[in-house]
């Protein structure tokens, strides 16, 4: 019993440097993301040119993810981390900065191509977990997004009521600051090296595309983030559009002068705050209780039928309080299916490859961000409102019918459901 303790203790302790580094860093990320529907508004954009804005940011994440994850794999975990949040740093400064579209590309694409924290963070994870808590522990990863997302939108949406440009700089702030935390923290983690995989090869490639486990829990992870993507560009845009009085406008919104939107930015934060709360417990929290009584094999087929529910109704909502209704479903689906695909890839993945398989895993969610608000942009202004919303219930249908069938096909090979009785 004595022996164990000081072993629980180190392993303890990376997951919670980790989980605090990340989760700072990503306060700043909650800050920022909620607010550009209401500053690209404030600017004179389209759904378009917005979706276009949030896939600038996840383009240069598809391009450069699988290259920091092969960084991480042969040069360590720790640099590529913490080089990666100062670079964000220096991103938010120029979104503080920015005071035309123009400016807030300029920063999206920058944060972009410095956003290799949450794949490297996962490659981590999986460093310093056993098979069986590798669910658990990327739960923690997925809970300081969730958190991220809770206080950070409703921060940023009160900072934007006294200043424009006020919430880039505190999340360039908070972004500094988890860096100088990891910098004193963080320790490199034990890790098997890659050895002579370059940095620039089609190895990771052939894994995926040779490994049929790795390939389905990737297509299942895409489509889920292609789904929600939309929901991310589009939810305030919807809210303003179809329920313009709960955003304190009164009358269209083409009619809007600018101050009524900015004013619409703390009533935003305050509604994605709810959301990211209730996704924040059931990452960090209910996780650990599901994954060991459901196994990792069922979640990913009950949560996009959750989440795809949750949009549906959100689609369909004539009433505000029908919207509220689908938010508080929503976190259900998206808390119980990311950390179990992330638990399963990570199982699948080699050891000595952790980084680029997830860094690939990384590039095509941010692949998906990139198609993702286009695909709602386009189908808002062309069909309407709650069009984009439809649309991803029936991708998540999609995506809970290949899960099934992938339960079916490897449960044997994972063992990851729980014995009978």
């Amino acid at each position: 019993m004595t022996a164990a303790n000081p072993s629980a203790r180190r392993a303890r302790s990376p997951l919670l440097t980790v989980f605090l580094t990340v989760f700072i860093d990503l306060l700043g990320f909650g800050i920022v993301i909620p607010l550009l529907p209401v500053y690209s508004k404030a600017y004179g954009a389209s759904e378009l040119s917005l979706g276009l804005l949030f896939a600038s940011f996840s383009a240069m994440q598809f391009v450069f993810a699988p290259f920091w994850g092969r960084v991480s794999d042969r040069f360590g975990r720790r640099p590529v981390l913490l080089g990666g949040l100062v670079g964000t740093s220096l991103s938010y400064v120029l979104f503080g900065l920015a005071d035309s579209m123009t400016g807030l590309f300029v920063a999206r694409m920058l944060a972009g191509f410095f956003g290799a924290n949450v794949s490297t963070a996962q490659a981590y994870i999986a460093d310093v977990t056993e098979e069986g808590e590798r669910a658990k522990g990327m739960g923690m990863v997925g809970a300081a997004f969730g958190l991220g997302f809770t206080f950070g939108p409703l921060i940023g949406g009160e900072l934007a009521a006294w200043s424009i440009g006020l919430p880039g700089f505190v999340a360039a702030g908070l972004s500094g600051c988890a860096a100088l935390y990891g910098f004193l923290r963080l320790k490199e983690p034990p890790r098997t090296p890659e050895g002579s995989s370059r940095l620039f090869g089609l190895q990771t490639m052939r894994e995926v595309t040779e490994n049929g486990r790795i390939g389905c829990v990737m297509l299942l992870y895409f489509l889920g983030i292609l789904a929600f993507s939309g929901f991310e560009t589009m939810f305030i845009r919807f809210g303003l559009a179809r329920f313009p009085t709960v955003f304190g406008i009164e009358g269209a919104l083409s009619d809007a002068t600018l101050d009524q939107v900015l004013a619409a930015a703390p009533i935003a934060g305050r509604y994605m705050f709810f959301i990211g709360l209730v996704a924040a417990v059931i990452q960090g929290g209910l996780i650990r209780r599901l994954v060991p009584r459901f196994g990792e094999l069922r979640l990913i087929v009950a949560g996009p039928i959750l989440l795809g529910l949750s949009l549906v109704v959100i689609g369909l909502a004539a009433e505000w309080w029908v919207v509220i209704a689908g938010c508080a479903l929503m976190p259900f689906g998206f808390g119980i299916n990311n950390p179990s695909l992330n638990g399963l890839l990570s199982r699948a993945a080699p050891a000595a490859r952790q980084g680029a398989i997830l860094g690939m895993n990384q590039s095509l969610a941010s692949l998906a961000r990139v198609l993702g608000p286009l695909l709602a942009g386009g189908l808002f202004g062309a069909i309407g409102p709650g069009a984009p919303f439809l649309a991803a219930g029936a991708i998540l249908g999609l995506a809970a019918g290949i899960a099934t069938a992938y339960r079916a096909r490897h449960g044997a090979s994972f063992r990851a459901d729980p014995p009978a009785g």
